[in-house]
């Protein structure tokens, strides 16, 4: 039950003006923190759900971990080849193909990470509350300058960071579909290597097309790949870098970045070379949190879908004889060193 101190915490926490980009920190903080976790765990448990993973992993060497993906290990590409010629078990390809996914899972940490921190700067340059209706603005001034373009800049790159969630999540999607069709006795890279986010993708589980799935193709998520693709193919939307001070009869009002006219799904409204239309009066620094924290609900939906998808398929138990042969394989490597 609310007591009335709880209920004045909750309204003094929600008038506090960077609520907004601290909800939608929290959301991503607990996908981070909670949902990629989870994920990794399901992911490692499926792969290797045949062998004693604790003892096969602790003899395994480190080039398997680090070669070619990691500074953690100054190799070159010729010793990395050399050293993988060597081997002769399948549980090695496993092994490398492991750390691949995992690399990009970490990834999508660190993007959103990068998100959260691009966001926490931008609003120290612009506010994330308006005062006043957009239409209740009688002036504004246009302010250009080193303060506006990092403002733009930031905002960009939370765009261009969230976007490639997407393109990583599909990886991880395809290698979930597809993962029976390898041979890891022969693996050289993983099948979703060369695929990004796109409409309908056919080598992903359905279960990840459904409504509140990043694979639905909702709205908010095409808004964000359309202004990451703008900033990154075509430059800056604004090419001014413009922020407009507002004002309401004269006295001073909201700090607002314009951006342009969306159709409903989520492209710019465009006439031949022109989409850079500004009649919805978008107040971009305002929509932003909310924008976020809407695609972070997909990201964390589609993120436990995979994990559930990872666990179902996880139905068999360690053979004790399968890891020993892994073990000696991995003993046979390090006698060819000597």
């Amino acid at each position: 039950m609310n007591t009335s101190k709880d209920l004045n915490n909750e309204q003094a926490e929600k008038e506090n003006p960077l609520y907004p980009v601290d909800e939608c920190c929290s959301h991503i903080e607990m996908v981070i923190s909670d949902s990629i976790i989870r994920l990794y765990h399901s992911i490692d448990n499926f792969i290797f759900q045949d062998i004693d993973y604790s003892r096969v992993i602790s003899n395994m060497p480190q080039w398997v971990a680090d070669g070619g993906i990691s500074p953690e290990l100054n190799c070159t590409k010729e010793w990395y080849e050399a050293l993988r010629k060597k081997i002769t078990h399948s549980i090695f390809g496993r092994f490398i193909y492991h750390y691949d996914l995992w690399s990009k899972i970490a990834a999508m940490q660190d993007r959103l990470s990068a998100v959260m921190m691009f966001m926490r700067q931008l609003y120290t340059i612009v506010p994330c509350k308006a005062i006043y209706e957009e239409c209740q603005y009688t002036s504004a001034a246009r302010c250009g300058g080193t303060r506006e373009t990092e403002a733009h800049i930031l905002l960009n790159s939370v765009f261009v960071a969230y976007a490639s969630v997407f393109d990583i999540l599909t990886k991880i999607a395809i290698e979930q579909f597809e993962f029976n069709k390898y041979d890891f006795s022969g693996y050289k890279k993983m099948r979703s290597s060369d695929i990004i986010y796109r409409k309908s993708l056919n080598n992903i589980d359905s279960s990840l097309k459904k409504e509140g799935m990043l694979f639905a193709e909702p709205p908010i998520i095409r808004k964000i790949e359309t202004f990451r693709n703008e900033f990154v193919h075509n430059g800056p939307w604004d090419l001014r870098c413009s922020v407009y001070n507002t004002a309401v009869n004269g006295e001073p009002a909201d700090v607002i970045i314009y951006s342009p006219d969306m159709d409903e799904i989520g492209n710019f409204i465009s006439s031949g070379s022109r989409n850079k239309f500004y009649s919805q009066a978008n107040r971009i620094n305002i929509q932003l949190p909310d924008m976020i924290k809407d695609a972070t609900i997909i990201v964390n939906n589609t993120i436990n879908q995979l994990s559930a998808l990872y666990q179902a398929a996880t139905i068999r138990h360690a053979d004790e004889n399968y890891t020993q042969e892994c073990l000696n394989a991995i003993m046979d490597y390090y006698n060819s060193l000597k």
